[in-house]
């Protein structure tokens, strides 16, 4: 049985970020949600084109910077 990496790093991302209702840095993300940090980027965007998160600051190119859980 093959692991989904993939899957196991989303959900610590969405559990790190859940932990956060004001909003967290990517940064943060990064070095603290036990995810691999190749596929924190690529799970934000997955999971704002899904409606899980909001993002609330962005670099100049796009890249988000603070993120939080969408508030429906």
């Amino acid at each position: 049985m093959d692991i989904n990496y993939k899957i196991i790093d989303t959900q610590r991302i969405i559990d790190y970020i859940t932990s956060f209702p004001k909003g967290v840095s990517v940064e943060e993300i990064i070095q603290n949600s036990g995810a691999d940090k190749l596929r924190v980027y690529p799970a934000l965007f997955e999971l704002e084109q899904s409606g899980f998160l909001e993002v609330l600051k962005r670099e100049e190119l796009g890249a988000p910077i603070m993120v939080r859980k969408r508030i429906h």
